[in-house]
């Protein structure tokens, strides 16, 4: 009898430490799968979702009782799937499945090709588990099934308690300020199971228990914050006249390609020359957060900093914001977004009505006579495109580009020859912008045949990375860049040319800068006042800065880590020590993110009172 209830126990133990074991290493995998653990060793964030494992599993015995081999099994698959569906996205984006970034996951099959490429042989490690799992409790499911007794839950309670303490004492020296600017540092820090759970409470406070009234804390922030901003200037206006305005969001299109050779032969020799005729800002880093080419667009047309978590397109749809096409509008501009893919990706078709676009031309709009990556060429594109926007002049056309997406397979074969890198994912991407040189260099040629070249601003500029951690090693090799991390940091910067007719303005500037200065500048130049965006005109003479969205700053001699409170040299990645002037300088732009965030959460933009303050 003694024997067969020891049988029990260890039938039972066996389970429950299977369980145990298979939530922890799924998490544990996805860390290093995503890049939230660099290596494959046990540290404080693989306690943690020890911990986070064993109050998942005692919750499980405790609210279920007898049925609880079921809800364990049943939160293996779920939690199989959600991590599983977390390594896809985080190869890709770097950070773990959000609630607001569940609304895109409808697009799966729109982005399997992209998404494929993602997968590995070691995934397989997400479901190993399940059938086993399902083995056991079957086999030995009287016993597994067992009700517990008084003196269990009473067992089972103090072993939940004593989770929940072991969880927060490990947990009792992480830095959390650096939370607040990056949601990702949650799941490095704390471990996924309680990245995902902070999402969950924090989704439904945001979405169902937010006011979008500002309390005392909040108008203390924007007096702060406007306070602290330096008198505008007069704007430059540099045309008397309206100017049509074309600006090309071109995709994945990072600043080390131009001039750029490779074999002897340039990547981008259009735009390369382009340079000489235009303003050409080498110094502008990337600014968007998980909503990637989306965010892009909301830093050029809106002026603001993207949401901290998911993306502004779903999470902000319809808020009210002042945004160039309002403001061209009201000038008596035809305001048009172009865009080669479904109108209903990244909430486009909500959002651009939004942005006052006032027609939103999508994949559905377009004759797909050449198909180039996933869907129109970009070539097919801007030719469609213009024979609708140059029909109304004075115009403003957004025009997204998409053949040069993520994974670049569609340039197999493509011109330039890349040597050793032929045949691989750097290689497919170098001959993607040379496909996006040639493709510009038609829109200009088509401009000038028009007779409208002369009367229009063009501005271009890189949306996001376009190459990612998987692909460090030959792309560092291609480059010739340094170990230390720094250097890869700071290659995260995008191309940008404003090509200004009859203008003695050219030439290139190294002022730092971010996507959020884009909009200022190209306001300076057409003469525009905006009441208030987070960025600055890059023609204002006097040091520049770009946040990231981790609240990271580059500035044009250093690199502040947010993560770790570093500062760094741009030119020997040395650490340099942080003065007293150089920390309230950091704090300073780090309330561009705070009031960012504040507009966005409370939709300010339609609030009286914030109003009042900034006009």
């Amino acid at each position: 009898m003694k024997k067969w209830i020891h049988n029990e126990i260890l039938i039972k133990i066996v389970f429950v430490l299977g369980v145990v074991a298979s939530l922890w290493v799924k998490a544990s995998y996805l860390h290093y799968s995503i890049g939230l653990s660099p290596e494959f060793k046990i540290g404080r964030v693989h306690v943690l979702l020890a911990f986070s494992a064993l109050i998942i599993v005692f919750l499980n015995k405790l609210i279920f009782q007898r049925k609880a081999i079921y809800s364990l099994i049943v939160t293996d698959i779920l939690v199989s799937f959600v991590f599983f569906a977390d390594t896809v996205y985080g190869r890709y984006y770097g950070i773990p499945l959000t609630i607001p970034i569940l609304y895109q996951l409808g697009f799966m099959d729109d982005v399997a090709g992209s998404t494929f490429s993602l997968l590995r042989v070691k995934d397989l490690v997400f479901v190993v588990t399940i059938p086993v799992m399902i083995t056991y409790a079957y086999y030995f499911r009287k016993t597994l099934k067992e009700k517990n007794s008084w003196k269990r839950n009473v067992l089972i309670a103090i072993l939940l308690v004593a989770s929940i303490i072991g969880f927060k004492w490990s947990a009792s020296d992480v830095n959390r300020m650096h939370h607040a600017y990056e949601r990702k540092n949650i799941a490095k820090d704390l471990g996924v199971y309680y990245f995902h759970g902070y999402d969950i409470v924090d989704f439904a406070r945001n979405k169902w228990f937010t006011s979008t009234s500002m309390d005392e804390a909040e108008l203390e922030t924007i007096n702060n914050f406007l306070s602290s901003k330096p008198s505008g200037q007069e704007v430059q206006a540099l045309y008397d006249t309206d100017m049509n305005l074309v600006i090309i969001q071109v995709e994945a299109m990072q600043e080390f390609v131009v001039d750029l050779e490779i074999e002897g032969e340039q990547v981008t020799p259009f735009l390369n020359k382009l340079k000489e005729e235009a303003l050409y800002f080498e110094n502008i880093y990337h600014q968007v957060a998980a909503g990637n080419t989306s965010d892009a667009e909301f830093l050029l047309n809106v002026g603001l900093h993207p949401a901290p978590v998911g993306a502004v397109n779903y999470l902000h749809a319809t808020n009210k914001f002042i945004t160039l096409g309002q403001l061209l509008k009201d000038k008596g501009y035809e305001n048009t977004g172009f865009h080669g893919y479904q109108a209903s990706f990244w909430n486009r078709e909500v959002v651009y009505n939004n942005y006052k676009f006032d027609d939103f031309i999508s994949k559905e709009d377009f004759e797909l006579d050449e198909i180039v990556g996933w869907a129109i060429s970009d070539v097919s594109f801007y030719r469609q495109a213009m024979d609708i926007a140059i029909q109304n002049q004075p115009f403003y056309s957004f025009l997204v580009t998409l053949s040069s997406h993520h994974p670049y397979d569609a340039f197999i074969g493509y011109e330039p020859f890349t040597g050793e890198y032929e045949n691989t994912q750097v290689g497919n991407y170098l001959k993607s912008m040379r496909y996006v040189d040639e493709s510009i260099e038609g829109l200009f040629e088509r401009l000038e045949s028009e007779g409208v070249l002369d009367e229009t601003i063009v501005v271009i500029y890189g949306d996001h990375s376009g190459l990612y951690q998987d692909q460090k090693a030959p792309l560092s090799g291609l480059l010739g860049l340094s170990d230390h991390y720094v250097a890869w940091e700071s290659i995260q910067k995008v191309p940008l040319w404003i090509v200004m007719p009859e203008s003695e303005e050219t030439g290139t500037i190294s002022k730092t800068g971010g996507q959020v200065d884009i909009l200022p500048t190209i306001l300076d130049i057409m003469g525009i006042e905006h009441p208030l965006t987070l960025g600055e005109s890059l023609l204002v003479e006097g040091p520049g800065y770009a946040i990231k969205r981790d609240g990271s700053i580059f500035t044009d001699d250093y690199y502040y880590n947010n993560n770790e409170d570093r500062l760094y040299d741009l030119k020997s990645y040395e650490p340099v020590e942080i003065t007293e002037s150089m920390k309230e300088q950091l704090e300073l732009i780090k309330m561009d993110l705070k009031v960012s965030d504040l507009i966005l959460k409370k939709n300010l933009f339609n609030n009286e009172e914030f109003m009042k303050l900034v006009e």
